[in-house]
């Protein structure tokens, strides 16, 4: 085992640790990663952000959603024809449904048309955001039941439920898919703490939790709840990602400054820069943190930074606090001639709707992270099947959602819910017990994912997507432009030990 493995393994276990303890934030009325869900206009102010590294985007950038640019990107094609899984020696995966409540039922055959169960924002502030994930879900599984017939010759039914993105009206609509609508499989669920109200009540009854859409390292804890999958690269990853990239510009190392919201969801990336530093070369030597419900300017956060005298920072923004922090960089560089360090921006503040919003050049050349394929990048909506496939389908759907939006992360998230619910039928018996099973053991390369990226899991791997690709903003001409190629980090983060 390589010295890089097992830092890796030692970060998963910090990072259960710090799931374990309690934050302000953590009460049922809070969605995602700690942000107050509201009904409000303005979906920057209540967003966790975390599904938004997802959305790349809009190269005119004309459209108020979470779209990406990336408007020099032309090395993508088909990556299902180039991406293979690395041969890491993992054990194949086979769930134990003895603990489950029902064991039997676990492992019965599923003949009735099989019901998918997914719930999300469709109304309130956030659905300003996150609506469009659902419209990408729904896009894909009428497609699949368009051009399949289904599976097992009988067309997939998918059932939805509007959640606001509240924590407490997720459980409730989960309850009613289980018990009342009796979905097989709940798929796409939004932000952690969205997932983490129902993850224990879905595990003890073994349905499984498919593709969770948030980067919390809590869906690797394949002991503990095996019936839960994530689809989002984890936060770590983005870190592992940036640290690689920021050590081959500062080869003899460099001091490090981190600015984070102080939630859980801040506090996994600090765990992980903690972790992971000192092996690239960076000393952290300034730690700004930032209330999750604070909507003022970090004046005096960013102040401090620059005072520190700083190679490089992470910033770890939540919503509307994206625009705030890159609004101050803008100020402090006008000030500060010689303030110039390397500034990498968590994925979930990567969309035009955060970055387009700061008018005074403190967003420019600011780095972010995306898995994703540019949906909106005009050469490859004719040369790139994948995105050619999606953008036909999506507007055979009748959707008025901009499909350059998180509606590809749904899109994503559906393909690969379809896909393990195939190598579960092709295993002889659909049931829960082979559906989880073709999820942890899935080795798979969705249509609109970079090239050289892709899902693959085992016994010893608990992380599905573990690597992504630098992005940085271009103010000028208001596009994501791409830095660099893909990162794969497949297989570093093993298993999550909590």
């Amino acid at each position: 085992m390589t010295a890089k493995k097992i830092a890796a393994i030692a970060l998963v276990g910090a990072l259960a640790l710090a799931a374990c303890g309690d934050d302000d934030e953590t009460t049922s009325t809070t969605a995602g990663d700690g942000t107050t869900a509201t009904t409000e206009a303005d979906a920057t102010d209540t967003t966790e952000g975390e599904a938004t590294d997802t959305t790349e985007g809009d190269t005119t950038a004309t459209t108020a959603d979470t779209t990406e640019g990336d408007a020099t990107d032309t090395t993508e094609g088909d990556a299902t024809d180039t991406t293979e899984a690395p041969d890491d020696g993992g054990d194949v995966f086979a769930v134990d449904t003895s603990s489950c409540d029902d064991p039997d039922m676990a492992s019965a055959e599923i003949t009735d048309p099989l019901k998918i169960g997914i719930s999300y924002p469709q109304s309130g502030g956030p659905a300003v955001l996150f609506a469009a994930a659902g419209e990408g879900v729904k896009a894909y599984i009428d497609y699949f039941n368009e051009t399949t017939g289904g599976i097992n010759g009988q067309p997939v039914e998918l059932i939805a439920k509007d959640d606001q993105y509240m924590a407490d009206l997720t459980k409730q609509n989960v309850d009613v898919l289980v018990y009342d609508e009796e979905v097989d499989v709940l798929s796409g669920i939004i932000g952690s703490a969205n997932n983490s109200a129902v993850q224990a009540d879905l595990n003890a009854l073994c349905i499984p939790q498919l593709w969770a859409l948030t980067g919390s390292a809590a869906w690797g804890n394949i002991e503990q709840y095996p019936w839960t999958t994530g689809a989002l690269v984890p936060y770590s990853i983005e870190v592992e990602t940036f640290l690689t990239y920021a050590a081959e510009q500062f080869p003899d190392g460099g001091r490090l400054g981190l600015f984070y919201v102080n939630n859980e969801f801040g506090q996994e990336y600090k765990i992980a820069v903690d972790a992971r530093a000192a092996e690239f070369g960076f000393e952290v030597v300034a730690e700004e943190t930032i209330d999750f419900a604070d909507s003022g300017a970090p004046t005096a956060q960013v102040s401090n930074l620059v005072a520190a005298d700083l190679d490089a920072v992470i910033a770890v923004p939540l919503g509307a606090q994206c625009i705030g922090f890159m609004t101050e960089i803008g100020n402090a560089r006008a000030a500060n001639t010689d303030f110039d360090p390397l500034i990498y921006q968590t994925g979930t503040c990567a969309s035009t709707i955060f970055f387009g919003a700061v008018s005074n050049g403190g967003s420019d050349g600011v780095l972010t992270g995306t898995m994703f394929k540019d949906v909106a990048n005009v050469e490859l909506q004719t040369s790139d099947p994948g995105i050619a496939e999606y953008l036909t389908a999506f507007a055979a759907s009748g959707s008025t959602a901009d499909p350059s939006t998180l509606a590809a992360a749904g899109w994503v998230t559906a393909e690969v819910t379809l896909h393990t619910l195939e190598q579960a039928a092709a295993s002889g018996t659909l049931s829960r017990e082979s559906i989880i099973n073709a999820a942890r053991n899935i080795d798979f390369v969705p249509s609109l994912l970079r090239d050289g990226l892709g899902f693959h899991m085992n016994a010893s791997d608990g992380y599905a997507a573990e690597g992504a690709q630098l992005i940085t903003w271009d103010a000028a001409n208001t596009v994501f432009v791409d830095v660099g190629e893909p990162q794969n980090f497949d297989g570093l983060l093993g298993v999550y030990e909590g």
